[in-house]
């Protein structure tokens, strides 16, 4: 489904780690019932909808080497980037095409 390289830290966490943070929950009275996906799924529908036309089934972007996965986080790594150091003034969406 994935290329090795497109897993991230916080898949790798939730994939193997699962039974640790369930212990820990249950040794502070609390349970998977408490908490909700939406947030994740409200990213996952941010993303989509924002390079819509790709998929994030591992195939190769046609205007670059990475995966839309990869072009994804990289762009929104950029956003908090300059959210962060007050650079942002308004964001573009271009497409450049190299001759």
């Amino acid at each position: 489904m994935f290329n090795p390289t497109d897993i991230t830290p916080y898949m790798h966490v939730f994939a193997f780690h699962i039974p640790e943070f369930l212990r820990k929950l249950c040794d502070k009275g609390l349970n998977m019932r408490q908490f909700s996906t939406l947030s994740i799924e409200k990213k996952n529908h941010l993303h989509v909808k924002l390079f819509f036309g790709g998929t994030t089934m591992g195939e190769e972007n046609s205007n670059s080497n990475h995966s839309v996965l990869h072009d994804m986080l990289s762009f929104e790594n950029r956003l908090l980037y300059y959210i962060i150091n007050d650079t942002l003034q308004c964001i573009k969406q271009r497409i450049i095409h190299s001759s």
